[in-house]
């Protein structure tokens, strides 16, 4: 499956709004071992000292908090599991400080743990959508408060933005497809309306698809497409799916959805048009192949031969759709056409090759044999 990654910069510092924040007291015996660590040079004398911190005051949740956030500070660029762990158990303590989430949200990120990197990603966005669900203090009037919020969830936007690019693009390098399942489905409730939950839509359904799982692909790519009717790659990803299905149960809705999809694309004039005539010509493949499947071959023929002309440039959806043009040709008894087709289909590198390769020398051996 071709990556979906997507790119996001970093510009995240220290919120002005009004998340869960650590705080200790100025004066406090905390406050002064604190000073004093911050004033060690030594990096492990500095590592001891903030382990016995957070020994000595067990039982002050945010001193638990703030000395394992800064013992995992010392393994960031060493150890980023180790800090990983020192950070854990700084989110123990107090669960909902959205600076320690996003830290170790680029920890997970540095080691490579992409489940956890979609778990830090996803409580993040679960702080942030609380912003706005906050009780109005009695000394404030309504509109003042709810102008207050709208502020604070702007001011975090930037945080969900790139906790949900760095969840999307972990769960593209998730090699584990029922993990990523598990994560996209975390990640569609935690991040509902975001630039990306179509994205992670169409990765779902793709890899639903890869499992063979039609049950839940269904499921999940009708309830999206409920959500988001014209999103044409949805659609085509849904068409394919219900065209390639072994058992053929929903070869109409195939029909239906890629008929929808071309349609779409041919109006979309935003789509750059390199895309819109890959994006058409997809559609028009899973068409004719659905017909191809319903014996409605010259038809099919018809919708094959137009994916043809438009997926020259993508040798993979070409080598599909020419093999399977090549067998339709094949199958109307059409053999010149189905030969020139094959061995075209046969001279691109692509998954159908030597299916393209074994027709056609299969249509050859029956040629030799009706000339004898």
């Amino acid at each position: 499956m071709k990556s979906l990654r997507v790119f996001a910069i970093v510009l995240i510092s220290l919120l002005s709004f009004s998340q869960t924040k650590i705080v200790i007291p100025a004066g406090t015996p905390e406050d002064k071992a604190l000073t004093d660590i911050s004033q060690e040079g030594d990096n492990q004398k500095r590592i001891t000292m903030l382990e016995d911190f957070v020994q000595k005051y067990s039982s002050n949740k945010a001193a638990v908090a703030y000395g394992n956030w800064q013992l995992s500070q010392q393994y960031v660029g060493s150890d980023p599991n180790k800090a990983l762990d020192y950070g854990d158990k700084a989110l123990a303590a107090m669960p909902d400080v959205l600076d320690i989430i996003q830290s170790q949200t680029d920890l997970a990120q540095q080691a490579k743990n992409y489940q956890k990197v979609v778990d830090y990603a996803c409580r993040g966005a679960v702080v942030i959508n609380a912003i706005q669900k906050q009780p109005k203090p009695e000394n404030m009037d309504e509109q003042s408060w709810k102008d207050s919020l709208t502020r604070e969830r702007e001011q975090a936007q930037p945080v969900f933005d790139y906790l949900a690019t760095a969840a999307y693009n972990a769960m593209t390098s998730e090699q584990d497809s029922p993990k990523r399942i598990t994560e996209i489905e975390r990640y569609t409730e935690a991040f509902h309306g975001s630039k990306l939950a179509d994205n992670a839509n169409v990765l779902a359904v793709a890899t639903l698809q890869g499992m063979n799982d039609m049950p839940k692909l269904v499921a999940f790519g009708e309830k999206a497409l409920n959500a988001d009717p014209n999103n044409i790659s949805l659609l085509t990803l849904m068409a394919n799916a219900f065209a390639e299905d072994a058992k053929g149960t929903d070869l109409a809705k195939a029909d239906n959805y890629a008929r929808k999809a071309i349609e779409l694309a041919k109006n979309d004039k935003d789509m750059p048009e390199e895309n819109r005539t890959i994006t058409e010509g997809f559609a028009h493949q899973i068409l004719g192949y659905t017909l191809l499947r319903q014996e409605k071959t010259p038809a099919a023929i018809v919708e094959l031969k137009t994916a043809s002309t438009m997926l020259k440039t993508d040798s993979t959806k070409q080598s599909i759709t020419l093999y399977r043009l090549g067998y339709a040709y094949a199958k109307s008894n059409q053999t010149a056409n189905a030969k020139q087709t094959l061995t075209e289909a046969a001279g691109i590198e692509g998954p159908f090759r030597q299916a393209a390769k074994d027709l056609l020398d299969k249509l050859n051996r029956s040629a030799g044999t009706h000339r004898k």
